[in-house]
């Protein structure tokens, strides 16, 4: 029964339908969400069918919750443009009826009551029921089956999100599954169920740069695994030097930028003949880098005692370079507890060090910057200082918090990734969802494939440990029963307790700070196992087609940085990109 023009009651006996017929082809690209209603709930039934009149719009509703039972979680991610709702009958899944949506709002547990909802448990995130369609026949019962065989986020009842790519995929015999895909010259040839070496992957997954002839060139010192020069490169910054004393991140930068010369030595070591050899006379208009500042721990007045203080070279290193060079601007990036050391003096002794540098000198400014306000679902804050040469006259400015409905969080981040046990993952994983938000389709942008997703083995009793441990919990919410061992004693209990360790995030918030050790400091919102490197590297916002070299983990008397040493020493790739844009935006102020 029709109400008006642009609402459609609910018509779940309805046999033929002469409007608007769709099929998977037509609609391959389109998102799904499948749910089901109770056909022996009544109350339920009339919610939906708008039987009360405080309601103005025939709505369907998913807990939005991150509860225990809430449907909507890492497992059961919220897609933010699903265009067709398949409402079936969990009595009868043969009895299903399809549906143009769009999302409505996040609605409370006390709105969910005004609107006559049956006893609501939390918030529901509600969709709006726009016009009833024809749609070709679906096995619902043979797709749930397929669904509950290839996922492990399987609960009966619960909503499900598919494209019609996917659902056509599912719904496909087994030999169609192996017919050989047709591709391009330039695109891999392979079997659905047979995929590319990671060497293949690598060959062909690339982020497609193309530099401006006239492009800012940045050369880019402490570089890390290359957080900065990514979010730099992004801007079209052009990276024509790096520099770092470790050798697994010089293999990770040389592998995502092989265009740049990379020396790996130690800065204090370096000559200026030894980078222009590299750089064949090249003058960058910026020098980006996050030298350790330790040792200024020791500063005071005395400005010769800071120089002799050998944990202080590094940051000299750094210096040294911007007085060969007089770069137009710089960037460096630094813990925040460097504002408040030696109540303030360290930081304007820094100050007064760039102030001084090179052969006009800059004018500095410095300001604690949070990444999740540029788009990283990460609360890391970190100390950026900006300079630009003074003869440039530009007071240096940071960038502005860009416009959000909301932070990014953990689940919007990985919850696209194939969800892997402990122990399970592969060199190369296919994507067995389409992105679901904005987010996870800017990590995609040029990536067909998963890579360094694997997941770290656990021990049985580590594994019961995890499952013990609740979002925001730790290892000391659950010492008693499932504490850590002492060393060589397993079946004593060690009485050193670490708050850091074993901390299960919140999946609807952004993460804490993902530093160096996260391997072991975090567990997954929803599965019983630490991260995976890729899962640490969407949390720092590198993209998936970004490949990190080395180890994944190591010990201690192993060299260089593993993987996940690598991606949490990095600036967060959003963030540098934000910088980046603020200081071409400022350059280009001066050129007109």
């Amino acid at each position: 029964m029709i109400q008006s023009k642009d609402t459609v009651l609910l018509l779940f006996d309805i046999d033929e339908f002469s409007g608007e017929v769709l099929n998977l082809q037509t609609t391959r690209k389109s998102t799904f969400l499948i749910g089901c209603y109770r056909s022996k709930d009544k109350n339920q039934l009339q919610w939906i069918q708008k039987k009360d009149t405080t309601k103005l719009f025939e709505l369907y509703n998913v807990r939005s919750n991150k509860s225990r039972d809430g449907w909507v979680d890492a497992n059961n991610p919220k897609t933010d443009k699903p265009e067709f709702l398949i409402l079936y009958d969990v009595e009868n899944v043969d009895k299903y009826t399809t549906y143009r949506i769009q999302i409505d709002r996040n609605y409370s547990q006390n709105e969910m009551e005004d609107l006559g909802y049956p006893s609501p448990k939390g918030s529901y995130l509600v969709y709006r029921i726009k016009q009833q369609v024809g749609f070709e026949p679906i096995d619902i019962g043979n797709l749930l089956k397929k669904y509950k065989e290839k996922f492990t986020n399987w609960i009966k009842g619960k909503p499900i999100y598919l494209t019609g790519n996917e659902i056509k995929k599912l719904l496909a015999s087994p030999s169609n599954l192996k017919k050989i895909k047709k591709t391009t010259k330039n695109n891999l040839i392979t079997k659905a169920d047979d995929l590319p070496t990671l060497q293949e992957v690598l060959l062909t997954q690339k982020c497609p740069v193309e530099f401006k002839p006239d492009a800012l060139t940045s050369m880019d010192l402490f570089s890390g695994c290359g957080g900065l020069t990514k979010g730099f490169c992004m801007e079209g910054v052009r990276s024509i030097f790096a520099n770092d004393i470790d050798e697994n991140c010089e293999k990770t930068f040389v592998r995502n930028f092989p265009e740049t010369p990379f020396l790996c030595k130690d800065i204090t070591l370096i000559n200026k003949e030894d980078v222009d050899t590299l750089i064949g006379g090249a003058i960058p208009d910026i020098i980006i880098g996050g030298p350790p500042c330790q040792g200024f721990s020791l500063a005071n007045k005395r400005r010769n005692k800071i120089k002799d203080d050998p944990r202080n070279k590094l940051f000299y290193g750094f210096v040294k370079f911007i007085n060969w060079y007089s770069p137009k601007a710089f960037v460096m990036e630094n813990v925040k507890g460097l504002l408040s050391m030696q109540n303030g003096q360290v930081i304007n002794t820094i100050v007064e060090e760039f102030s001084n540098a090179g052969s006009f000198g800059y004018n500095v400014n410095y300001k604690i910057l949070r990444a999740s306000d540029y788009g990283v679902p990460q609360n890391r804050e970190r100390v950026i200082l900006i300079g630009f040469r003074k003869d440039l006259n530009i007071q240096p400015v940071h960038p502005e918090p860009i416009v959000q409905n909301h932070l990014v969080t953990v689940d919007e981040a990985i919850s696209d990734l194939p969800q892997i046990e402990a122990g399970q993952g592969k060199e190369v994983l296919e994507y067995l969802h389409a992105p679901q938000n904005d987010y996870q389709r800017k990590m995609r942008l040029h990536s067909k494939y998963v890579t360094n997703h694997i997941a770290m083995k656990h021990t049985p009793r580590l594994i019961e440990r995890f499952k013990a441990i609740r979002p925001g919990q730790s290892l000391v919410d659950v010492w008693e029963t499932h504490g850590a061992v002492k060393r060589g004693a397993p079946n004593e209990k060690s009485t050193i307790k670490f708050g850091q360790n074993n901390q299960r995030l919140f999946g609807d918030k952004p993460a804490p700070t993902i530093a160096a050790s996260f391997q072991s400091n975090f567990i997954h919102p929803h599965l019983n196992r630490n991260f995976t490197a890729r899962e640490g590297a969407r949390l720092q916002s590198f993209p998936d087609d970004f490949f990190f070299e080395g180890m994944r983990t190591k010990m201690s008397w192993e060299k260089g940085l593993s993987q996940y040493q690598q991606i949490g020493n990095a600036v967060p790739v959003l963030l540098a990109k934000a910088i980046a844009e603020s200081i071409i935006n400022q350059l280009n102020k001066t050129d007109q």
